[in-house]
């Protein structure tokens, strides 16, 4: 039976973990005060858990596998009434991520939609073509991008396969997994299924990381944290599945009809605007033919400036700093900046961390320039575009040749063909011009059906 009103979390369960089907404390007194990164206010404390609470979660997770969870009617209905109630309290959990995000309410409820969506396409094939791998303990370390992305479509998939999950949100991000977590609490969700601890990297991450306990670790982070649970997975051989952050792209074709540069540049500037930290609906870097490529980059240019494309904010000043320190390193290697690249010396943008809207231009894919940046450029952080003309499909592979983009997706505009040709290794075709961000187009890592890479294969 349904809720009578939708109800999320309050201070009491942010500052706990959800272990066994309890709310409780860590096992060391810490904690941690959560920022909205748009003006520094306080909006919640955090409990910082250590390995103790990871070990008793994980345990919890396994004596799961045998109890209700493991029937298969029982895991679909609960599934499904999640499903339903995220929805029902979509407006609410949006307004929870534009808090914990500095999103904009509109950009967050899109989000949740299109997340909700992927979901939904998630559970049908599950319950229709059940996948006969046997369950175990999944662990998932979260970044802070978009966390109710983040979290939905990184442990739902798992928890559909019939597995029990132990997560572990980004300590910047952590207050929508809570909530998802807390609904699925109160609609009756077996103890032990759904297990929250909180913490920084080196603590819950690390004993994630290192456990032996798991069936599977997925780790969506940065190239650090992904090298980190590499290197760890050769002693627990554990299987690594991995999305890292920053592997969105958009390629646009001589074909693009004169009707659809407007579209296109419209809803590049979506996804540009929700890229602080690599989010699985953010977007990065265009990829754009030299046919087209004035016309296209002044669409590009003209819709980022006309909207002033108010960006999401960064949640610290050292994460800015990265970030500005990338678009330093993209000019240096002969990039040439055509929007932003600065930062005003005011107090909006000295509190909430902001990093204005930047184009960074790259030239010819195949020019000195555009290697040196695509090769030794660092993380992709904050609303950073990076564009790069191509001619051939080999320019493409040569932009698209680093590890970030083997788990990223590709919005396709002006390509009519039949070719199915992946890119960056999982789902990158699509027939027709719509965003990933409204279109529900994600990458198949999110899911579970991409060829995983072994740790091995990380570490080469």
């Amino acid at each position: 039976m349904l809720l009578e009103t939708i109800e999320l979390p309050t201070d009491e369960h942010y500052a706990r973990n959800l272990i066994d089907g309890r709310w409780v404390f860590p096992a060391a007194p810490y904690e941690y005060e959560i920022r909205n990164p748009s003006d520094s206010t306080v909006t919640a404390v955090v409990p910082l858990s250590s390995r103790f609470d990871v070990g008793r979660a994980i345990s919890a997770a396994g004596d799961a596998l045998s109890g209700p969870w493991s029937e298969l009617h029982t895991r679909d209905q609960l599934l499904a009434l999640l499903l339903h109630r995220l929805a029902e309290a979509a407006p609410e959990l949006a307004r929870l991520q534009s808090v914990e995000t500095g999103l904009g309410y509109d950009d967050s409820l899109a989000g949740i939609e299109s997340t909700l969506r992927i979901a939904r396409a998630v559970l049908t094939r599950e319950v229709l073509h059940p996948r006969p791998t046997p369950a175990g303990v999944s662990g998932h370390v979260l970044s802070w991008g978009a966390p109710f992305s983040e979290m939905l479509l990184n442990v739902f998939p798992a928890l559909a396969a019939g597995n029990t999950v132990v997560v572990k949100p980004s300590l910047r991000g952590p207050l929508s997994p809570v909530a998802v977590a807390f609904i699925a609490d109160q609609l009756g969700f077996p103890a032990g299924v759904l297990n929250i601890v909180q913490g920084t990297g080196v603590d819950v991450g690390a004993a994630l990381i290192s456990s032996t306990a798991l069936q599977a670790l997925h780790v969506r982070a940065n190239e650090s944290t992904v090298s980190r649970a590499s290197r760890a997975g050769r002693r627990t051989q554990v299987p690594l599945r991995t999305l890292t952050g920053g592997g969105n792209a958009a390629i646009i074709y001589p074909g693009l009809g004169e009707d659809k540069f407007a579209p296109m540049a419209s809803e590049i500037a979506d996804g540009v605007r929700v890229h602080n930290a690599g989010g699985p609906l953010g977007l990065h870097t265009v990829a754009v033919h030299r046919d087209v490529a004035k016309k296209a980059i002044a669409a590009i240019l003209g819709q980022l400036t006309l909207f002033k494309n108010r960006a999401a904010p960064l949640p610290t000043e050292p994460i800015r700093r990265r970030a500005f320190d990338r678009i330093d390193q993209l000019d240096a290697d002969g990039g040439r900046v055509l929007l932003g690249g600065t930062i005003p010396d005011d107090i909006r943008h000295r509190m909430g961390w902001r990093l204005p809207t930047t184009v960074v231009d790259l030239g010819d894919a195949t020019s000195t320039a555009a290697a040196k940046a695509l090769a030794h450029s660092r993380e992709p952080l904050g609303p950073v575009l990076t564009v790069v003309q191509w001619n051939t499909l080999t320019d493409l592979d040569r932009v698209f040749d680093a590890r970030r983009h083997c788990d990223g997706y590709a919005s396709i505009w002006g390509d009519d063909s039949s070719d199915e040709r992946t890119r960056f290794g999982v789902a990158a075709r699509e027939q027709g011009p719509q965003s990933a961000m409204y279109s529900g187009l994600v990458p198949a890592a999110w899911t579970g059906e991409s060829a995983h890479r072994t740790t091995g294969e990380m570490a080469s």
